[in-house]
C-alpha cells in the first residue's frame, strides 16, 4: 500500500470513528487548556519522579 493510501484509510477511520461514537465529538469540544496550577503540579510530579529515579538508582546502584 502507498503512503497516500495509508494515510486516507487512517482518516476514513477516524471519521467513521466519530460517526460510531458521537461522545468523541462532545468530549473534543468540551477539551480546555491547563490552568497554571495544573501546569505547576504536572511539573513538580515530573520533577519528584526524575529525582526519585535517580535517587534510586543510586542507591540500588552503589
Amino acid at each position: 500500500m502507498s503512503d497516500l493510501a495509508i494515510k486516507n484509510r487512517a482518516a476514513d477511520l477516524e471519521v467513521r470513528g466519530y460517526e460510531e461514537h458521537p461522545e468523541l465529538i462532545q468530549q473534543n469540544a468540551e477539551w480546555t487548556d491547563l490552568s497554571p496550577v495544573e501546569v505547576k503540579l504536572c511539573g513538580i510530579s515530573l520533577g519528584l519522579g526524575l529525582i526519585l529515579l535517580g535517587v534510586f538508582l543510586y542507591v540500588f546502584r552503589g
